[in-house]
């Protein structure tokens, strides 16, 4: 994977990456500022800017303008904002390279933010909390990190509430965007086929004119939990939904990369140990997977399943006796050789595709400070021992750090507590 990146005077980065032999190419631009970036009252306000910024630009002015003008070339678009970023790319037949630059340029940096557009769009956000409040399996992860941090800016959600989108302001949004959208927080990518040397022209005389300014210091997520924490919501569905959380570790930890491993090993793949036993041995489950997740300043390492309603206290008694058993007992070398595997090879399938490529570069750059290649990150998994994954797994699994977030029709939470030990 060969790539290029550069630093413009304003301190805008921006990284290229040519793939020679595609009929594509993305452009990614990628803001280092999402939903720790907000206080109490505009809670939502990041996301809710990223929808109004396709809402019309200096040159595409009507609401449909953009929307119609990439569908018009078969182009595939999108955005999303998380916990710590804001992405906007676009991705069409490389002979419309310089055409996705410029519309997606004008949509950023001349937004129209028309007032008539928020108090529209504010309905259409309010829906999507609807939708999310609708779907268990996505709402119990949310309320994971409400419970994990109540009181710190990652237990905030993505889209706010219904409330704060309410309370929007076009000032208030226009005040986050001067504040957060400046050269220091941005970086643009390009993959696929493009003509560099043009690219870098285009980008010189429009974002390279951005006035220099310090990106805002994000608001460090206050931790206070003592002991675990339970959430229990009712809910009269068809499957109960669980979400077991630890407080794990941030970007730069040294053994972040292990607990991605212990994912892997307890529920990563078909063979992984909760998928063996939940699934395939007892029948509790249609899907139970856990995965590391990295912040800033943070961590989050969550066991997920969806899972029969009568059958959910011995599901959570059988997954909290596998943590205990990577806590007591050594890790076969074959099973960790087979989870540095699956890490590896699913994320070189990851790398198939060009945007991805490029998310990566642009993540690791934004938030590990380095842009290391694959084959490197592969290397650094090779170093981790049974004894790494012992004692991991120990500084990981605390009751502590300890929290459950279940939706169903539940009533009994003193059971649920009785069983939530490690």
């Amino acid at each position: 994977m060969q790539f290029s990146h550069r630093t413009l005077k304003n301190g805008l980065n921006v990284f290229s990456l040519p793939i020679p032999d595609s009929e594509s190419v993305v452009f990614n631009v990628f803001v280092k500022a999402g939903t720790r970036n907000e206080n109490q009252k505009s809670m939502g306000i990041a996301h809710f800017l990223e929808h109004l910024f396709y809402k019309g630009s200096k040159k595409y002015p009507r609401p449909t303008d953009i929307f119609t003008a990439i569908d018009a070339i078969g182009g595939d678009f999108n955005a999303l904002t998380s916990k710590e970023s804001t992405e906007f790319y676009i991705r069409a037949a490389k002979k419309h390279a310089d055409f996705i630059f410029e519309i997606t340029t004008d949509m950023l940096l001349n937004p129209l933010l028309a007032k008539e557009e928020i108090e529209k769009e504010k309905g259409v956000v309010i829906e999507e909390i609807n939708m999310y409040q609708d779907n268990p399996g996505a709402q119990v992860e949310d309320d994971l990190e409400k419970i994990m941090w109540p009181q710190g800016v990652l237990g905030r959600s993505v889209l706010g509430t219904k409330e704060t989108v309410r309370g929007f302001t076009r000032a208030r949004i226009l005040d986050f965007k001067k504040r957060h959208y400046v050269p220091a927080n941005i970086i643009l990518g390009f993959s696929g086929v493009f003509d560099e040397k043009k690219l870098m022209r285009k980008i010189a005389d429009s974002w390279g004119r951005l006035p220099s300014a310090r990106a805002p210091l994000s608001e460090k997520n206050l931790e206070v939990q003592k002991a675990p924490e339970l959430e229990i919501t009712f809910k009269d569905t068809r499957q109960a939904h669980f979400a077991i959380g630890f407080k794990g570790f941030d970007y730069t930890d040294p053994d972040s990369q292990a607990a991605s491993l212990i994912g892997s090993i307890l529920g990563g793949g078909s063979s992984s140990r909760l998928f063996v036993e939940i699934r395939e041995k007892r029948g509790l489950a249609y899907f139970v997977s856990a995965y590391n997740n990295r912040y800033m300043d943070a961590g989050n390492f969550t066991i997920h399943a969806g899972l029969k309603i009568e059958n959910s206290l011995q599901a959570l008694g059988a997954i909290m006796d596998e943590i205990r058993r990577l806590k007591s007992e050594k890790i076969p070398q074959e099973e960790l050789s087979r989870a540095k595997e699956f890490i590896k090879g699913r994320t070189a399938l990851f790398l198939e595709d060009s945007h991805d490529k490029l998310e990566w570069l642009m993540e690791r750059f934004a938030f590990y400070g380095e842009t290391a290649l694959p084959k490197e990150v592969y290397a650094r998994y090779d170093t981790i021992t049974a004894e790494d994954i012992l004692r991991v797994s120990n500084r990981l699994f605390k009751n502590d750090r300890l929290n459950l977030a279940a939706i169903g029709p539940f009533k009994d939470k003193a059971a649920f507590k009785r069983t939530l030990v490690i």
